[in-house]
């Protein structure tokens, strides 16, 4: 005949084994989680890094065209849905605005960008303050202002 202490016992026993069975499971759950966490990381920056490779490759061949107009408006093109969103959300950016934004949100050096658009320093320096202030941001901050709008969905 079984006591009632054993029964009690065996209860208990069974309770524990369960908890530790559910502690085990939610540390792998937790630890699965983990791993697909950092997983997902690395491929969002592998991602960022290939898409910066390519506009860098983008920029090269404009570069190296003759025809730099041409060119830019190549490059407006292929990047037109993101800057008709950008020119909603700023209706008072101009033609010229756009462009030096789409260079700038691109990730192309200030250096090259005069380089592109043939334009002289002072001038897209005084641009870029248009546009900050177009923007409601300060110019020293317009590039990283720029590569969050085109980054963002």
């Amino acid at each position: 005949m079984v006591t009632k202490d054993l029964v009690m016992l065996y209860c208990i026993i069974i309770v524990m084994v369960v908890v530790v069975f559910a502690i085990a499971f939610a540390v792998d759950r937790f630890i699965y989680l983990h791993r697909a966490l950092k997983d997902m990381r690395i491929r969002v920056y592998t991602m960022q890094r290939e898409q910066e490779k390519q506009y860098k490759s983008l920029v090269d061949q404009i570069k190296q065209q003759t025809d730099k107009p041409h060119a830019l408006n190549e490059l407006q093109q292929l990047f037109s849905a993101k800057m008709n969103k950008i020119r909603k959300q700023y209706p008072s950016l101009t033609d010229a605005d756009a462009q030096v934004l789409l260079l700038i949100g691109l990730g192309v050096e200030n250096h090259e960008i005069l380089s592109l658009t043939d334009m002289s320093k002072r001038t897209y320096y005084k641009r870029r303050q248009v546009i900050a202030q177009r923007m409601n941001t300060s110019a020293a901050e317009l590039d990283e202002f720029v590569k969050q709008l085109f980054t963002s969905k």
